[in-house]
């Protein structure tokens, strides 16, 4: 989709760096959610709130955690705990559009197959983007 690239820079910065520890896949979820109106109101906030999890991570935040999951919402941690059931899961949505839950042992994670992913970079300090 045309124009992807500079709305996703346009709510990030020209410095953005992919969290190290965030998989390919999730990269991709999130770079969708931040860039496409069809997620409506709350892709903003879930592809933020996947940004600040997986920085937190990179940065050792979440050491005394590790068997724990995560929930984030408005960029902050709201909950540790077990993974949610599908029903709490559901509460948790209704009442905090936009949350994740994340496990800090990334081995947890559902697994997705390899697939392709667009990167995004600013060329010679302009408004010039490299995808």
């Amino acid at each position: 989709m045309p124009g992807q690239a500079q709305r996703f820079l346009a709510h990030t910065n020209k410095n953005f760096r992919w969290p190290i520890s965030m998989p390919e896949y999730i990269r991709r979820g999130t770079f969708m959610h931040i860039t496409d109106d069809s997620y409506k109101e709350f892709g903003l906030e879930v592809g933020f709130n996947y940004l600040f999890f997986y920085n937190a991570l990179d940065n050792n935040e979440f050491a005394e955690h590790k068997n724990e999951w995560v929930t984030v919402h408005k960029q902050r941690v709201v909950e540790y705990g077990q993974r949610y059931d599908d029903d709490r899961l559901n509460d948790i949505l209704e009442a905090m559009p936009g949350a994740v839950q994340l496990p800090v042992d990334q081995t947890k994670l559902l697994r997705s197959p390899p697939a392709k992913i667009v990167t995004v970079q600013h060329v010679n300090n302009s408004n010039d983007y490299k995808v």
